[in-house]
């Protein structure tokens, strides 16, 4: 049930349609009600209002169709300037950044109000009616007056959301508010991740320490392989569930892909001991701990975000842009990620007393990953390499363990013997060596240096 649910909030937050969708559901629900309470009020009330004159039906429809004609032009018009947004950050930086505007609530919601203002007025202008007579029976002209005039409103809030739409398309494609949204959202999702480890860590000693069956799984009998039905990247774990499946059953879990990892059909996901206990029961639950999609998600992989700042650097520093301040940017926001990893210490990684086995995502293995991916674009660029070594000065400055450190330390080696190999100019060259040289010794000497003072950057 939790894979469903998720899978399905996933798609939810990637589609374009669910909030234009849903108030344009609730519009016409709203569109046939208020008019019998339209019919039900009367219109005596308007005369004990000074400025208000009841609207024929003539009026009433002209206005109707007014408002309902404007208000679907607009909402092509939006429509159009969405896509247009969307291409131009497509193209310019990267193909990976479209779910990011898919998901954009505001213009989801300006979407949803230009076309429920459309489907209101259609819904109202179907209960006004002329005076009608029948063989037996007279019908008397109806003109809901106050749906008329909420029809009104609604084409104020269309007014507003138009004027805050075009605020906002440009600032979505801003360079520096995109970079700043994925950073971000990089922390946030790095502090909910180790935030989770430590409960969970907790927890383990807690079970060790009452001395429960649980603390040391049996290890007798065979594997038990579980496969993909289906080809897909990882995109979530139920780790919860998953223990609980091994609490209950007496198991050990072994997760043999990361987050983030494409698993064609029939290729093995994880791994249960012993492999007598798995029954086709507890193989439909075990198999419901995880999600496959056709992309991958930042709801738990955090590298994807990581991986997403590494694209636009790269194509920031291609040949055809040549934009150095925007892949210092994506630096920054980075360094915004890593140091929340650097400043607390890891959970204890996984071992064979845990019921489930899985790779933790580590500062190192972020760091790592980013800056290899990098190295090539940036040793490239005199400004960025010095704004480099300020950046991993910074993160090691802040690291609690030695192992980071030595991590940073192994980066700032080779992107120097990389920026060395790189560039063409011996000023450059010679500039370079001597900001590796000052970030070994605000390394080697971190106590007398705070994170940040490079800041002020005479690069």
């Amino acid at each position: 049930m939790r894979n469903l649910v998720f899978r399905n909030l996933l798609q939810l937050r990637q589609n374009y349609w669910f909030w234009p969708s849903m108030l344009t559901a609730f519009a016409l629900v709203f569109g046939f009600t208020l008019p019998i309470i339209d019919a039900y009020v009367g219109i005596s009330w308007i005369r004990s209002v000074g400025f208000l004159r009841p609207t024929e039906v003539e009026g009433a429809r002209a206005i109707l169709t007014t408002l309902a004609g404007a208000a679907l032009g607009v909402a092509g018009v939006a429509f159009s300037i969405t896509i247009l947004a969307v291409s131009f950050a497509s193209a310019n930086y990267g193909p990976r950044l479209i779910s990011n505007f898919m998901r954009d609530r505001l213009s989801q919601l300006v979407l949803g109000v230009f076309v429920s203002t459309f489907v209101y007025c259609i819904a109202v202008l179907a209960t006004i009616h002329t005076q009608r007579q029948f063989e037996n029976d007279t019908i008397q002209a109806f003109v809901p007056q106050i749906s008329v005039m909420f029809a009104l409103a609604l084409t104020l809030l269309s007014v507003a959301a138009l004027i805050v739409y075009i605020h906002h398309v440009p600032e979505s494609i801003n360079i520096m508010n995109l970079v700043a949204g994925i950073g971000t959202t990089l922390r946030n999702s790095v502090i909910r991740m180790l935030d989770e480890e430590d409960a969970r860590a907790k927890e383990q000693d807690k079970v060790v320490d009452v001395g429960a069956r649980t603390t040391r799984p049996r290890r007798d009998g065979d594997t038990f392989i579980i496969y993909t039905d289906v080809a897909g990247y990882l995109q979530q774990l139920d780790l919860k569930g998953l223990r609980r499946i091994g609490d209950d059953k007496d198991l050990q879990i072994t997760i043999t892909s990361a987050l983030g990892d494409f698993l064609a059909e029939r290729e093995p996901v994880m791994t249960v001991h012993p492999a007598e206990a798995v029954n086709d029961t507890i193989l439909g639950r075990l198999k419901l701990c995880f999600t496959q999609g056709s992309s991958r998600s930042d709801l738990q992989d955090i590298l994807f975000l990581s991986d997403q700042l590494v694209e636009v650097l790269a194509r920031a520093l291609s040949p055809g842009v040549n934009d150095p301040q925007t892949a210092i940017l994506c630096l920054d926001w980075l360094r915004a990620g890593l140091s929340v990893f650097a400043r607390r210490t890891p959970a204890q990684a996984s071992d064979d007393a845990e019921r489930v086995r899985y790779t933790r995502v580590t500062f190192e293995l972020m760091l790592t990953r980013s800056f290899r991916q990098m190295r090539q674009y940036i040793a490239a660029d005199r400004t960025v390499t010095i704004h480099t070594f300020d950046v991993l000065a910074d993160l090691a400055i802040v690291a609690v363990l030695p192992s980071m450190v030595d991590a940073i330390s192994t980066q700032i080696r080779e992107l120097a013997e990389a920026a060395n190999d790189s560039l063409p100019s011996a000023i450059a060259r010679e500039e370079v060596a001597a900001a590796c040289e000052q970030a070994r010794e605000k390394i080697a000497n971190s106590d007398k240096f705070s994170a940040g003072e490079s800041s002020a950057r005479a690069s």
